[in-house]
């Protein structure tokens, strides 16, 4: 759908590893081409091990959000963007509050 689009010309399209390897063929010469996060060495992991981030969280993110298309299928746009708003930073603060109970310290940066 963007490959004829200008403004894409010097803009990374790599997707989600799992998209990759099992969601486009091997024949889509374009997707195989433009998409591969290999081709992409800024987000390889250290010493070329794994992944910089977790590029799966995505997709876990878009089917979390997927369970509230019925409430806010009929909602105007404040609403919508104010819900969602509010929904995220409570996700967010479960989730904080998940890993400093687990030991984890998700406030924490790695230095590079």
């Amino acid at each position: 759908m963007v490959k004829q689009d200008e403004f894409f010309h010097d803009i990374g399209l790599t997707v989600d590893v799992f998209h990759f390897t099992s969601k486009h063929t091997t024949s889509n010469t374009f997707f195989q081409e433009n998409c591969n996060p290999q081709a992409y060495p800024e987000i390889i992991g250290k010493d070329g091990q794994g992944w910089f981030f977790n590029s799966s969280i995505a997709e876990q993110t878009n089917v979390w959000l997927g369970g509230y298309h019925s409430i806010c299928r009929e909602m105007l746009v404040d609403k919508y963007n104010f819900f969602l708003d509010e929904m995220i930073m409570r996700k967010n603060r479960m989730t904080k509050m998940k890993l400093d109970k687990s030991g984890s310290v998700p406030s924490s940066y790695p230095l590079m």
